[in-house]
């Protein structure tokens, strides 16, 4: 792979890639890693609550663990379903990279490959799950003539084309999927939607059991709309059911939102 390559494959904002391992083995990624355009933030370990983690560590482009177990794997991909998650290792048994891969595992180097194919293979995966996560997000075509919802005491704005949200004044970001998942829940502020509803409105038609995707999601939500996330009073769990946004809320257009 030639530098010019390189160089062109970079997209404008650097893929933030989180790497889980030692310190050691991060010293060795490190040292790959450069020239690679990547910004890197280097985690020793997941913690004892992955709960607890979701807000700071699902923001990553891709996941470059040095994990030795499946389970491991497994616990990741309870944080963030969907964010690439790259193995590199010096294991080179089949039975264990097919274990890592069937645990959820997206991708497996070794720590040999070389440095300009690490490279690639971190920037296709990053390119990917961005591609991903614009195409996901629905909302535009799903509100229609409807660009702004609001919760009854006014509180809550969810601007769905901006893919934000004002929360007591304070404007907040929001991923893709947080934007779909609070639409739906919000265009419905009130009712009770189960979780197989809320898996085909966000994730597609494809999706059944996969109520963890629903719970990462609305544990971030929280963190950005609650007072107290612990004690929600706009989004609702409903145990063995599913979720709701206790509020109805009014849709409003862009015309509407220029008027005096």
């Amino acid at each position: 792979m030639n530098a010019a390559y390189t160089r062109g494959s970079v997209p404008l904002h650097p893929p933030h890639i989180l790497l889980l391992g030692t310190r050691d083995e991060a010293r060795i990624l490190r040292a790959r890693l450069r020239g690679g355009q990547f910004k890197v933030t280097h985690l020793v370990h997941l913690g004892s609550s992955a709960s607890a983690m979701t807000v700071r560590l699902m923001q990553y482009d891709v996941w470059l663990a040095c994990c030795t177990c499946s389970r491991e794997v497994q616990q990741i991909r309870q944080i963030t379903p969907h964010t690439p998650l790259m193995i590199c290792s010096e294991q080179e048994e089949e039975a264990h990279i097919v274990s890592m891969l069937d645990a959820g595992a997206d991708d497996y180097v070794f720590f040999s490959c070389g440095k300009q194919e690490l490279h690639a293979r971190l920037h296709g995966h990053a390119r990917r799950y961005r591609a991903s996560l614009a195409s996901s997000c629905n909302v535009s075509r799903q509100a229609g003539s409807c660009s702004v919802l609001e919760s009854e005491d006014q509180q809550i704005r969810l601007l769905c084309k901006e893919r934000c949200a004002v929360v007591r004044g304070q404007m907040l970001r929001l991923t893709p999927i947080e934007c779909t998942l609070l639409f739906t829940l919000m265009r419905e502020g009130g009712k009770v939607l189960s979780h197989q509803s809320l898996l085909h409105a966000v994730w597609g038609t494809e999706y059944h059991e996969e109520v963890d995707y629903i719970r990462v999601y609305l544990h971030t939500l929280r963190h950005k709309l609650e007072d107290d996330p612990r004690h929600p009073t706009y989004l609702e769990t409903i145990a063995g059911v599913g979720y709701r946004f206790r509020q109805p809320c009014w849709s409003k257009t862009i015309l509407e939102e220029a008027s005096p």
